[in-house]
């Protein structure tokens, strides 16, 4: 995945535009693009990073096999509220349009759209004052965005794809370009050259559109990647092999085993791994034969997690949950015990521990 920031206004928590690339169809959507899509029989949260996870709906609740998000509607508001892990929450019109969206640590961004025949103007605004105006095409990539003094344009090839940024600020124009150079597809992000037009990135796919190669300037943080059956084999930038080895579990390819020598970059190899029906890891054994074994609520929230399971080493955690939201109340240690408090917007109030 690659991401590419854009624009960030002043404020640890004002405005951030950023994009992310899909290699599936080679667009580089926003994060102000996320929309429901409402698909028979469930309601699809299309996030701004190209992911997307459907919600069924039993008795008014909203569930997901693939994501332990929270979908609900509010009736008397008539909109959606999703409640994202990184407990980012998404507010959306009754159609599916994204209106607001609020940061767990403060600072509200408020969405306003003027639809066009052939883009959208999206304007972004927040409690500092702060106005970003997004223009948008039908596949909800930016056309132009503009800020007081700033501004940014966007170019797209014959083919579609993204192949320049240029970026104004108080007249000075910085350009990033974009290569898509794949023998395979027109869609493949092949190389970025910074705006000094040097090759800042690069990658390269074989014949089934999967990276096998992935490197920045100077070859550091290369990455090479080969295929089987059910497992890939990476290699780093400093040489070490590592293999993954792969099952479908609820739709979604999850790791079963690592086999590699562990390192400070990649210390869980030589391990492998149990799943859930929901793809929630249930245990965890480690190159020297110790299990670590896992519990979750219907949310899908780690609710106890016991390291060295079945050895007199064993060591367990369990935590409880705020029943509306991806926060710990009760975290219990073998040796001490921590509380915490939190205000509405789900800022940390208070911790106290005791010990045990």
């Amino acid at each position: 995945m690659q991401q590419e920031i854009d624009f960030t206004a002043g404020g640890a928590h004002s405005i951030k535009v950023f994009r992310t690339y899909n290699s599936l169809n080679g667009a580089w959507v926003h994060n102000f693009s996320s929309r429901l899509d409402f698909a028979s029989g469930s309601v699809v949260v299309i996030k701004g990073d190209s992911g997307a996870s459907a919600y069924t709906e039993k008795s008014g609740v909203y569930t997901s096999v693939s994501d332990i998000g929270k979908l609900s509607y509010d009736g008397v508001n008539s909109q959606w509220i999703y409640n994202s892990v990184d407990r980012s929450t998404y507010f959306y019109s009754a159609i599916g349009k994204l209106i607001k969206v609020s940061n767990p640590d403060g600072g509200n961004v408020t969405l306003n759209y003027v639809v066009g025949s052939s883009s959208t103007r999206i304007q972004l605004s927040d409690e500092y004052e702060n106005i970003v105006e997004l223009e948008e095409d039908s596949r909800h990539q930016l056309l132009s965005m503009k800020s007081k003094d700033f501004m940014v344009n966007y170019t797209y090839n014959s083919s579609g794809m993204l192949s320049r940024v240029a970026k104004s600020n108080g007249g000075v124009e910085m350009v990033r370009s974009y290569k898509y150079e794949s023998p395979s597809s027109d869609k493949f992000l092949t190389g970025i050259l910074n705006e000094r037009g040097i090759v800042y990135a690069s990658w390269e796919y074989d014949s089934l559109g999967r990276a096998v190669s992935s490197k920045h300037a100077n070859e550091s943080q290369k990455t090479e990647i080969t295929y089987g059956t059910g497992y890939s084999t990476v290699i780093n930038s400093l040489g070490r092999k590592s293999i993954y080895h792969y099952e479908v579990i609820g739709g979604i390819q999850k790791i079963t085993s690592i086999e590699g020598e562990p390192t400070s970059n990649c210390p869980y190899s030589n391990s492998t791994y149990t799943y859930n029906d929901r793809g929630l890891v249930l245990t965890k054994t480690d190159a020297k034969g110790l299990i670590t074994t896992y519990e979750y609520n219907d949310r899908g929230f780690e609710i106890s997690r016991t390291e060295a399971s079945g050895t007199t080493l064993a060591r367990t955690t369990t935590t409880e949950w705020d029943p509306d939201r991806f926060l710990p109340i009760r975290v219990i240690e073998p040796n001490r015990v921590t509380v915490y408090s939190y205000d509405n917007q789900g800022r940390e109030l208070t911790r106290q521990s005791t010990s045990r």
